[in-house]
């Protein structure tokens, strides 16, 4: 319905408080207007992070430009749903009078039933004792919901939305209407599925689609031998490097397939192939030959990503928290680093700290800066492989980061209780490496021990470094020494490539 200019006009909103858009209409001159539902979700308060919240606002809204040219006059608000001929009457199209001197008996079913509206949702004591009950219920169910944690998700629209090509890219200027379709060049989009995003993901995994399968298996490849037999991962178009093993990538993506997508069963065939079990050792005329193992001469030998790294240590020192779901983690990390945002910074201050590298909290603008000393995704765009460095930095972070350290305090406290340093220094080697030391790293790790044991003897103060990283508390009854010089030992097992390149 147009709204007249240069024309006083008489608008009513009116709200039951459901949450639902049912239960919002809106009356021009008390002719209820057409209503055209966009989004029905509103379940939470609408508050905008802000403690103190206007309850009512004419004419202006803080991310608007407000209403130009126009004017507002004679505001009513009511605390009760209006009944459909008391909105006739704020627009001067009804009158109380017009029933009040009527009798019963002259009063049509129509008037009767209006008076009956207004007896119930005004004066009927039992209804508003119900009335009251459900506010009560409603506002118990939104400060509940209030604490809910949530993600977002997707859903289809009921209707929709209209989509054209923009001229120019220009999004002022749209253009002639696209529709939901697929390439036809990969695999034409049958006509029994619906065109919506369950029969997209049908399309994508149709027996006949040519890519879906081959794309998953050479991202697993990728995983587990560092490369995949399509190089790049990302692109398998005209762009993309040719596959180094054309027969390999096509076996494997059947495979897939004829197993019901079972990518558990994928992953073990993998693993337990005599390709994947070859030493990853390289000879020089080997090396200089296929230095990037195209070919599969040796075994994989590649460093762990940055999640990789931090989980392992965790785990080897056993202060990993395997707590699986809920909110984001805040690990150890310089401070001041927020304030760039104007934000905080707060570490955690439990055991949530040693939770898996999966929970780090992922603030694009200032990425976590252990995971992105050690290539992490900065998460601003997805990505299917990431680039492989290797930097001093990355060797400080080791030596230095507080969840390196603290590790290490922890492996040296579990070292210091063993009677014997061979059997202490073989277990911890073991736990972080996943193979029992040589002779030759034995003696050398031996020595080492030896050294830092009289160092710390000769000046306790140096302890306080490696004792003092991190939440954990080393036991007061403990020679802080031993432990001291334990942890160097445990430090330079971590920092080792034994440690950080899986073989």
């Amino acid at each position: 319905m147009d709204v007249p200019r240069e024309k006083w006009i008489q608008l009513s909103l009116t709200y039951d408080g459901s949450s639902k858009a049912s239960g919002f209409n809106l009356h021009q001159n008390g002719e209820q207007l057409p209503m055209t539902v966009v989004i029905d979700k509103l379940y939470k308060d609408i508050l905008f992070n802000r403690k103190k919240e206007p309850g009512l606002q004419i004419g202006g809204w803080w991310r608007g430009v407000g209403f130009k040219g126009g004017r507002v006059d004679d505001v009513a608000v009511y605390n009760r749903l209006l009944t459909t001929f008391e909105l006739g009457i704020l627009a001067n199209k009804n009158s109380w009078s017009q029933l009040k001197e009527k009798t019963k008996e002259q009063l049509s079913a129509t008037e009767k039933d209006l008076l009956a509206e207004y007896y119930t949702m005004a004066v009927a004591p039992s209804v508003q004792a119900s009335l009251d009950e459900l506010k009560k219920l409603r506002r118990n169910l939104n400060d509940s919901l209030a604490k809910v944690k949530q993600i977002m998700v997707m859903e289809e629209m009921a209707i929709p939305k209209k989509t054209t090509i923009l001229n120019r890219g220009q999004y002022d200027q749209p253009g002639a209407p696209v529709f939901a379709n697929t390439p036809s060049d990969i695999l034409p989009f049958p006509a029994s599925y619906p065109k919506n995003r369950l029969g997209l993901a049908k399309w994508l995994t149709n027996e006949n689609h040519p890519l879906t399968s081959r794309v998953v298996v050479n991202r697993l490849w990728q995983q587990f031998f560092g490369i995949g037999i399509v190089k790049t991962s990302e692109d398998f178009g005209n762009q993309g490097e040719l596959p180094s093993n054309p027969a390999l990538l096509d076996w494997l993506a059947v495979e897939l397939q004829e197993s019901g997508w079972d990518m558990k069963k994928m992953v073990k065939l993998m693993v337990m192939s005599s390709t994947y079990k070859q030493d990853s050792y390289a000879s020089p005329a080997l090396r200089e030959l296929d230095p990037e193992n195209r070919l599969l001469g040796r075994g994989p030998a590649n460093r762990l990503t940055a999640e990789m790294m931090r989980d392992n240590v965790l785990t080897a020192s056993g202060l990993i928290n395997k707590k699986i779901g809920g909110p984001s983690i805040r690990p150890y990390q310089p401070a001041g680093l927020w304030e760039i945002n104007s934000s905080t910074y707060v570490a955690d201050s439990t055991d949530a700290v040693y939770r898996r590298s999966l929970y780090i909290i992922a603030k694009r603008t200032v990425p976590n800066p252990t995971m992105a000393t050690f290539d992490a995704s900065e998460r601003s765009s997805c990505l299917s492989r990431r680039q492989k460095t290797n930097t001093p930095l990355q060797s400080l972070v080791l030596l230095n980061d507080p969840t390196y350290i603290e590790a290490s305090k922890v492996l040296g406290e579990a070292m210091s209780k063993e009677s014997d340093q061979d059997i202490a220094i073989t277990k911890t080697y073991r736990k972080l490496t996943g193979r029992n030391p040589s002779p030759k790293e034995l003696n050398i790790l031996k020595a080492l021990y030896k050294q830092e044991l009289d160092k710390f003897r000769m000046n306790p103060e140096k302890t306080k470094g490696w004792l003092s990283a991190g939440l954990y508390k080393v036991n007061a009854q403990v020679d802080k020494a031993l432990v001291a010089a334990n942890a160097v030992v445990a430090s330079t097992i971590m920092n080792s490539d034994a440690s950080i390149t899986k073989r």
